[in-house]
């Protein structure tokens, strides 16, 4: 039971380092969120500013009448929040992975306007049910672990502090302080994945054998450490094999790889996808099974090259490199000066001059850059016409300075170089 927030803030302390975006649904979850935003702000001097957005994903009927609502319970709370409509429909695909994305895109740019980082109202019966749903897909240990309390989006830091509150707590807190909150009528609907799992888990619950909860909650234990122990093996492996060039492209060993992937070709497929998931800017790593097949024809020579999620992959010279495609590719990106921008999930952007992201046509201009590396320089090419060029509002053409920077560091104070950088980020994940 919640007594009172003194537990909750003392493990979770570093919310008050920073102003808050709150991702505000209307649904217990974020009221209870935001209710314990309010009490830090009353009794553990947090001083913030705090910014409740609530996202009209228009996907409903009532979603207009349920955003007012979760509004006017905010402002009760003495919170004054910003409802965002989006914008664009959804036309086809996975909806919940739409809606999560374009919610997510607005969350990230209010932050990134206040310099702010983000809360969620993310809690326990989430977290086991997001840790099912991953088993039930096979997934790796890293995505067994769950959800994070501390992740990043690019460089904007994401909090979930009630990862350890149960469901019913926050109800039963809301009810007994006559908090009014939205319900969200989709929360039911079966034909989404998230809903069948919670009632599959309320099945299993019932099993006083079974105790589904508890051994969850052991599997994202086990994962953490195990995932812990993989990455110090992946970091030496990727450090005696793996080169970055600052324009965005990676080379590796091939002997090494192959005999890695001899060996466990689950994991060398995995660690490839990680690694073609940074050079190709993507949201999700490529399909495992689809990935080993083409490994195995690439071994067997029956393939040179093959592409997927965005980048070409092909062994040249003792090395498997991979290239990001140049098509999908969104120019056209208005760019500020002095301000951090970026560029296809794959770039940081810092520049002196206003002015927008223009396709590289001279690929001549950027040739200096690859130096006498002949794997890359061969192919000079194809890989200027993936890396943009800026356009001032005078209309001048400047070229990238390229250099890299380690995922962790984004958040560090970055210096501007030249006119305008263009930093490849390393590890990105």
């Amino acid at each position: 039971m919640i007594n009172d927030f003194k537990s909750l803030f003392n493990k979770n302390s570093s919310i008050i380092n920073n102003d808050l975006v709150v991702g505000l649904s209307g649904g217990p979850d974020s009221i209870f969120l935001l209710f314990y935003i309010k009490h830090l702000k009353e009794h553990f001097g947090f001083l913030g500013s705090v910014f409740p957005i609530i996202v009209d994903h228009g996907l409903r009927i009532e979603s207009n009448n349920e955003a007012l609502k979760t509004k006017q319970i905010a402002a009760k709370l003495g919170f004054d929040s910003k409802i965002i409509k989006i914008k664009d429909k959804y036309t086809s695909g996975n909806l919940q992975n739409w809606a999560r994305i374009r919610r997510r895109d607005i969350l990230y740019n209010v932050a990134q306007k206040h310099s702010a980082d983000i809360v969620l109202g993310h809690q326990y019966d989430d977290q086991i049910e997001t840790i099912y749903m991953r088993l039930m897909k096979s997934s790796g240990f890293d995505g067994l672990i769950g959800i994070k309390e501390v992740t990043k989006w690019k460089e904007i830091k994401v909090l979930r502090p009630l990862l350890k509150i149960k469901k019913l707590e926050i109800l039963n807190f809301l009810t007994r302080k006559k908090i009014p909150y939205v319900t969200d009528k989709s929360n039911f609907d079966n034909k989404f994945e998230r809903v069948k799992s919670r009632k599959a888990i309320k099945l299993l619950k019932e099993n006083e054998f079974c105790n589904i909860e508890k051994k969850l909650d052991k599997l994202s234990t086990i994962s953490k450490r195990l995932t812990k122990s993989l990455n110090k093996f992946e970091n030496t492996w990727k450090n005696e094999n793996v080169i970055y060039y600052p324009h965005g492209s990676i080379s590796i060993d091939f002997e090494n790889f192959f005999l890695l992937f001899k060996k466990n070709n689950v994991f060398s497929s995995y660690q490839l996808g990680k690694l073609i998931k940074n050079v190709g800017g993507n949201d999700f790593l490529p399909r495992k099974l689809n990935l080993i097949q083409k490994l195995r024809d690439l071994f067997d020579g029956k393939l040179n090259k093959f592409t997927i999620n965005n980048v070409v992959i092909f062994k040249k010279l003792k090395c498997i490199n991979l290239i990001r495609e140049n098509r999908n590719i969104q120019y056209g990106l208005e760019i500020f000066k002095n301000k951090i921008l970026f560029f296809d999930n794959r770039f940081v952007i810092l520049s002196k001059f206003n002015g927008m992201l223009d396709f590289n046509n001279d690929h001549s201009n950027i040739l200096d850059d690859f130096g006498n590396n002949e794997i890359m320089s061969k192919s000079y090419r194809y890989i200027s016409s993936t890396i943009p060029n800026l356009k001032t509002l005078e209309g001048k053409i400047i070229k990238p300075y390229l250099y890299m920077i380690d995922n962790k560091n984004i958040n560090q104070n970055l210096k501007i170089k030249s006119d305008y950088d263009l930093i490849f980020i390393k590890g990105k994940i």
